[in-house]
């Protein structure tokens, strides 16, 4: 990033394909695509750094919608949104479209760095790749792009996101993680299930997940509409779980906004609508957690997220007929649960997967548990670290964690368990900027643990000055 151009700022961005094939001045496209690439109609790229010294977070979320035209595998067509400062890749996110479907497409892309010299702002690339994942063609770019800079937390280790409460402490995390959003679940803070099963779809739409009790919205909840206004609010849960006034307050606050609800009979019922919402890619897979406990759920909600998977819930013995009518109306090739048989018996699981292969996540206890699925994250850099006593935290840590593609891993109340930290070494260990984001306040997470986390620094690479003085012509590569 380059603090020598802060006089110039673009906090949106909004362009069509056919425009930024025309454009100049390195907003185009680089190249020719190939002639079935996929199809990129209106996109907008929203980017704000957070600067600190001399340390910036940079976040960009962009909205793209894109028609899939080209078979990269399972029917659906593949394309990548990347960031790069001064010749270096910092982040990239694949989505999939399936072929012969048009979808309005969100990626959240995100780096922590040294603000000093460089090329102009960053570049944003908008790729098609092919279905080992390789670049084919550019679709369209913007270099130089401008976040807003804003002073604001940034950190290179560890940072804390945590209110009074868990309403509180989602609000934050919305606040300090969510540039912007056109969409907001809300979920009850009193009981775990809708939450759990809204996670994932909150990660796939690009949203933050808020926390509300049955009879309203607290004031910070009202305040963090208010700063996004979104265009559309979905409260998920029956009328038992969030009641009238909770969409009332939604409406008085978003006049404008579609508010909308999402619920069933009972939690298995909305669970299953929801599953019924989540947009699958190329691997079908579906997820399978206790409606009836939460411990050994709470990082498989962050996994079905990552993968984008529908997670529905069921009782321990016995497979509810809502959950059984929703996976009758799912694809999917391969299910995962948590929790051992004293959780999900073995007949439920079989039940659930029909066929399919079943893979089961189940430690010694809950964190030997969340171990096993925190295993399945590939080591990106980022961790969110959240207790595994209560449930709020750890789901609303989910859509963050989907977007920044950060491991989800649980803490006792005031230390880490011994292989919940050898993950979190690994998840950090090789980058550079390792960031490790505690969530929930010290009620919920003891000091004692920051200072158990912070011992892990001194395995990871210390960030490196950049020279003073030196200038690059771009941000992306032109070679």
């Amino acid at each position: 990033m380059n603090d020598l151009y802060a006089g110039t700022h673009v906090r949106a961005r909004r362009r069509t394909a056919a425009v930024a094939a025309l454009a100049t001045a390195g907003v185009g496209v680089l190249g020719a695509a190939p002639a079935r690439a996929a199809t990129l109609g209106d996109y907008e790229i929203t980017g704000v750094q957070f600067v600190n010294g001399d340390c910036s977070r940079n976040e960009y979320a962009i909205q793209a919608t894109v028609t899939g035209d080209t078979d990269d595998g399972g029917g659906f067509d593949k394309i990548e949104f990347q960031v790069w400062d001064d010749g270096e890749l910092k982040d990239s996110r694949t989505a999939e479209v399936r072929v012969g479907t048009t979808l309005d497409v969100n990626a959240f892309l995100s780096f922590v760095g040294l603000y000093g010299t460089g090329a102009p702002g960053v570049g944003i690339e908008i790729l098609d790749v092919d279905a080992a994942g390789d670049p084919v063609g550019t679709l369209s770019y913007d270099d130089p792009f401008y976040p807003e800079d804003v002073d604001g937390p940034c950190s290179f280790d560890i940072e804390r996101i945590g209110g009074a409460d868990r309403i509180e402490t989602a609000g934050l995390l919305s606040e300090q993680k969510f540039v912007a959003a056109d969409t907001v679940l809300i979920a009850s803070s009193v009981t775990f299930p809708d939450a759990l099963a809204a996670a994932p779809w909150a990660a796939q739409l690009g949203a933050p997940l808020l926390l509300s009790r049955p009879g309203g919205l607290a004031a910070v909840s009202t305040a963090e509409l208010e700063r996004l206004q979104p265009s559309r609010v979905v409260v998920v849960g029956g009328s038992a779980a969030l009641g009238q006034g909770v969409l009332d307050d939604v409406q008085a606050a978003l006049p404008s906004a579609d508010v909308e609800r999402v619920g069933g009979a009972d939690r298995y019922a909305t669970a299953g609508l929801v599953a019924a919402r989540v947009m699958q890619d190329s691997s079908a897979e579906v997820f399978l957690a206790s409606g009836e406990d939460y411990p050994d759920a709470l990082v498989l909600s962050a996994l079905a997220a990552r993968h984008q998977a529908p997670l529905v819930l069921t009782r321990g013995t016995s497979l509810p007929d809502a959950t059984a009518a929703a996976l009758a109306g799912l694809s999917y090739d391969a299910l995962y649960a948590a929790g051992g048989p004293a959780v999900l018996s073995e007949a439920v699981v079989t039940e659930a997967a029909d066929g399919v292969p079943a893979t089961r996540y189940a430690g010694s206890d809950r964190y030997g548990t969340a171990e096993q699925v925190l295993e399945q994250f590939p080591a990106e850099g980022k961790v969110m670290v959240a207790s595994g006593q209560a449930f709020p935290d750890a789901l609303t840590s989910v859509p963050v964690a989907a977007r920044t593609g950060a491991g989800v891993a649980l803490t006792g109340p005031g230390e880490v368990p011994a292989g919940i930290m050898d993950e979190i070494d690994r998840l950090i260990s090789s980058t550079s900027f390792p960031l490790i984001t505690i969530v929930g306040g010290t009620a919920a997470v003891n000091p004692s643990v920051e200072t158990q986390l912070q011992t892990l620094f001194g395995t990871t690479a210390e960030p490196a000055q950049r020279p003073h003085g030196t200038r690059t012509d771009s941000n992306i590569p032109t070679s």
